[in-house]
């Protein structure tokens, strides 16, 4: 069966483009024996191809890099906002944009807490009393939040994964609905050597993505 692969790619003048590849089954051959290409879609499937197409042209046309994506779906109406926070200041400055998204959009507010990282790395600690001490110290952040995210008129939800069991975190992300993903830089690459945070909401989802530094 005929495929389409759409990839971002630079040109000759390494211009930003989009290249549209068919799969050789897609070539056939016309009642005069010219050849040509081409694919039949359903209508979902058209629709599919042209949401990929139009999220790849907002991150050119908004000069991100790949893996930094705008999705098709539009920040002024988002229906649910989720952020991750590993307990540093950077997960704290995630929250706040990712709650001021959520105010202003009237979304829902999903806080995915991570403890037991290393400090200063993306990476799992090796120590016991890391998980035991972040975990406290998210759980009391998370409170704190709860109440914030009440008196501005914002449902939350939370859950909290040690950062030694990465693939259970990156399947809840995977399952889970949401618009927008707020991600600190730090744990832009966190995850296992298969798979990290970033890559796999950008591979996995339709979503926006938001890369708090």
């Amino acid at each position: 069966m005929p495929r389409i692969v759409t990839i971002r790619s630079r040109n000759e003048t390494h211009q930003d483009v989009i290249c549209v590849v068919l799969s050789q089954d897609a070539v056939t051959v016309d009642e005069n024996g010219d050849p040509w290409c081409g694919v039949t879609l359903t209508s979902q499937q058209a629709r599919s191809l042209a949401e990929r197409l139009y999220s790849f042209a907002l991150e050119i046309d908004n000069q991100e890099g790949q893996g930094y994506q705008t999705s098709s779906l539009s920040l002024p109406h988002l229906d649910s906002v989720v952020v991750v926070h590993d307990g540093s200041l950077q997960g704290h400055r995630a929250f706040q944009i990712a709650l001021e998204f959520a105010r202003r959009s009237f979304a829902t507010l999903d806080l995915v807490g991570i403890f037991g990282i290393r400090i200063g790395t993306s990476e799992a600690s090796s120590s016991p009393d890391d998980y035991e001490w972040q975990k406290g110290w998210l759980s009391r952040m998370v409170e704190r939040y709860v109440q914030q995210a009440s008196a501005d008129g914002v449902r939350m939800n939370s859950m909290l994964f040690p950062a030694n069991e990465p693939c259970a975190l990156l399947d809840t992300l995977y399952r889970m609905r949401f618009d927008l993903i707020v991600i600190p830089n730090g744990l832009t690459r966190f995850g296992n050597h298969g798979e990290r945070l970033v890559p796999t909401v950008i591979n996995r989802r339709n979503a926006n993505v938001w890369v708090c530094p």
